[in-house]
């Protein structure tokens, strides 16, 4: 996403609202500043008045009507009576009716506002290798960085053909065994590391799961893993896994393309830990650095509730406050590296950067969902992306 082109909308909604209360006010005490966010920090003051209050809402107003390519509110002439409407938003499924009547827009980042959505994880496919011994396998599972990774996933795929002459409608127990070295003992001792009823009545592929087994050889460092395959029943009830044979004997191709295989889901510690993000600062009164301003507007105490079916409201927050030298570069990875390279050139005095101040902008956005009569009083569904401000940072 080109961040400079999504952050455009908000940028001239802050100018817009930094222009209408700077009016609002005493015109000889506006704080001189290249950057609209530091200004807001002290022209805000005014919003405690009415007129303050009035200078925002208008801001605000003029901001939804250019997202929605509006010149101006749509003037209903011949509104949709209440129970057609509820009954369509019902049957089309655009929304949801609260218990008061209400129609309320569900988003999905409303219930995950502070999720960090994880990256894809990390899947391995490795196919069997034939064992130093009768019916063993071995999967090799190499993986950069595997000594740090969680194992979400581990099955062994292991395909059981039937026997044509055998008839036998039952089940066999499946195992996988591991070799475990005991303290002090030099014999080895197997563990049962996964079984599994199968039913054997046609022929096909069976999983077993085996994480712990698999979690417990990345954490040793280890990337070879040896199991033996046991099926006691197998034999009397005309059914047989296939293996991979350890004299090196060769298998058909229709064999081959039943080899036994382990698919691994890895995902690193740090993204199964960090399942949730560090909140930005939020304006509370108290402090003067870069923050979000909370600021919610209600169409309904606006006149707006007649045309704009859902949400209630608009979350106007913006950002606002002063980035000193230890704060900026806070923000989003692509406005990081703008300000590192500029901070770069303003230290070392090379112009036109040493005159360029650091600004409190949106490092975070979210959409909104919209449903309204637009100006032929046809019902719009529109998502408006990067329509409120989640979390502020220093550019």
């Amino acid at each position: 996403m080109n961040q400079g082109h999504s952050l455009r909308p908000l940028l001239s909604f802050f100018l817009l609202l930094c222009r209408d209360v700077c009016s609002g006010g005493n015109t000889t005490n506006q704080p001189s500043s290249s950057c609209p966010s530091c200004a807001l920090a002290q022209v805000t003051k005014n919003l405690s008045s009415l007129s303050g209050q009035s200078d925002m809402v208008e801001a605000v107003k003029r901001h939804i009507l250019n997202m929605l390519h509006l010149s101006a509110r749509p003037n209903l002439t011949q509104p949709v009576p209440r129970a057609a409407l509820i009954n369509a938003i019902k049957k089309l499924h655009v929304g949801r009716i609260a218990e008061d009547g209400s129609v309320e827009i569900q988003e999905e980042s409303q219930d995950r506002e502070d999720v960090v959505p994880p990256g894809p994880p990390s899947e391995i496919i490795t196919f069997a290798e034939a064992g130093d011994s009768p019916n063993t396998m071995i999967f090799d599972i190499s993986e950069d960085g595997s000594g740090s990774s969680l194992v979400e996933q581990a099955n062994v795929w292991i395909f059981l053909k039937l026997s044509k002459l055998n008839r036998t409608v039952g089940k066999v127990m499946l195992r996988l065994l591991q070799s475990r070295y005991k303290k002090g003992d030099d014999d080895e001792d197997e563990e049962c590391v996964s079984e599994k009823m199968v039913d054997i009545r046609r022929s096909g592929w069976h999983t077993l799961a085996i994480p712990r087994s698999v979690q417990a050889l990345l954490d040793e460092g280890g990337s070879s893993l040896t199991l033996r395959v046991s099926c006691p029943l197998c034999a009397e009830a005309g059914a047989s896994p296939i293996l991979i044979p350890a004299n090196g004997k060769k298998i058909t191709e229709r064999e081959q393309s039943h080899r036994p295989f382990l698919m691994v889901v890895l995902r690193t510690r740090e993204e199964a830990s960090h399942g949730r993000v560090k909140r930005g600062l939020e304006c509370d009164g108290k402090i003067s650095i870069c923050c979000k301003r909370q600021f919610y507007v209600n169409f309904k105490d606006i006149g707006w509730s007649d045309w704009i079916i859902a949400p209630s409201g608009y979350h106007a927050n913006y950002c606002e406050g002063e980035c000193p030298s230890h704060m900026q570069g806070l923000g989003s990875s692509s406005l990081s590296f703008h300000s590192t390279v500029i901070n770069h050139y303003r230290m070392r005095g090379y112009s036109p950067f040493q005159n360029l101040k650091s600004c409190c902008v949106p490092t975070r956005l979210r959409p909104m969902s919209m449903l309204y009569y637009n100006e032929e009083q046809k019902i719009i569904k529109k998502d408006i992306q990067n329509m409120i401000v989640e979390e502020c940072g220093c550019s």
